[in-house]
């Protein structure tokens, strides 16, 4: 997924954390081939603002586009 053609604007970054704060930060996701991961270091990576971040703000941002209809 290329996060450089992708920008991420300061209040979409703010929405992602928003709905991840709802969530047990101690609740782990799987990524890929089993990688777990929990739902704190996520919101370290989005606040961080690393690629990763990005990657998680991008498909988040991209759910719930397919969710509203856009």
């Amino acid at each position: 997924m290329n996060t450089k053609d992708f920008n991420i604007t300061e209040e979409q970054k703010a929405l992602v954390l928003a709905r991840l704060k709802t969530l047990n930060p101690e609740s782990k996701i799987t990524l890929g081939d089993h990688e777990e991961i929990s739902v704190r270091k996520i919101i370290k990576h989005v606040e961080e603002g690393d690629d990763f971040g990005k990657k998680i703000v991008k498909v988040q941002i991209r759910m719930l586009q397919v969710l509203a209809g856009v």
